[in-house]
């Protein structure tokens, strides 16, 4: 696995985080069809978000310009 930046790490986490939210949104839809097929796709962005939360913790060190991890989402 290639080494990613923290502004890479970063971007990704938001990235992720909005399609989160985006995916929750639809879940509260009276106009959705099909339900498992979201809670699928939510259940694959937590666990992304989560891999990319952990890699972001142990790469950024105290005194980091980048914000801390809960300031991010």
């Amino acid at each position: 696995m290639p080494d990613l930046t923290l502004q890479t790490l970063m971007i990704s986490i938001q990235s992720v985080q909005k399609q989160i939210e985006y995916f929750e949104g639809l879940m509260e839809s009276e106009t959705i069809r099909d339900k498992a097929e979201i809670q699928e796709l939510l259940l694959t962005y937590d666990q992304a978000a989560e891999e990319l939360k952990q890699a972001y913790i142990s790469k950024r060190s105290e005194g980091s310009n980048f914000p801390a991890y809960d300031e991010l989402v």
